[in-house]
């Protein structure tokens, strides 16, 4: 039996919103492992500006050094169409670190607590701003590092560090769990 023009716009609709879910959970278990990686970036870096402030440049610098190795690394070892190599990955990190840098140089002077807010807000907005795109995971996880960052920067002033340790890395491994299991 043949079928009608309804039914066959339905057939169609259906594989249409299936590949579109098909792809948005592809993307979701691509992006796992960069969450994960910069949580725990998030979570040395911020854990350790808060028991060790005067290393905490020093802090940072292995941190982001050891996340670029660890994007490019879960770059390499993802299965992918393009051949994305691992000096992009390192590029990117680059990119975005001076990016951060150039801010800070050109808003100075800010204070340490506006220092340490900045970069979540802005993960935040970007995690946000390509979930229009990726999906509403991305969206969800972008808000919860923002709202959680301004909460933490309103509300706690002691150990405001530690506070972005464990809601912004925790909060980022556990986007990337979730993630990875889409």
């Amino acid at each position: 039996m043949p079928m009608t023009p309804n039914e066959a716009a339905d057939a169609l609709r259906d594989i249409e919103q299936t590949g579109r879910r098909s792809g948005e959970a592809f993307g979701y278990r691509y992006a796992a492992p960069y969450f994960i990686v910069w949580g725990v970036v998030w979570i040395v870096g911020y854990a350790g500006t808060d028991l060790f402030g005067k290393q905490a440049p020093w802090i940072w610098l292995v941190a982001i050094a050891c996340g670029a190795i660890g994007s490019a690394l879960a770059g390499r070892a993802r299965p992918s169409r393009t051949s994305t190599s691992a000096w992009k990955s390192i590029a990117l990190v680059a990119i975005i670190f001076l990016f951060i840098y150039a801010t800070y140089v050109v808003m100075w002077p800010v204070g340490e607590r506006q220092q340490s807010a900045f970069v979540p807000l802005l993960a935040g907005a970007v995690y946000s701003g390509v979930g229009v795109f990726a999906g509403v995971r991305w969206i969800i996880a972008g808000a919860a590092v923002a709202a959680l960052t301004l909460a933490g920067f309103f509300l706690i002033h002691q150990h405001y560090d530690l506070w972005m340790a464990a809601v912004g890395g925790g909060g980022l491994v556990l986007a990337g769990l979730w993630m990875r299991s889409a």
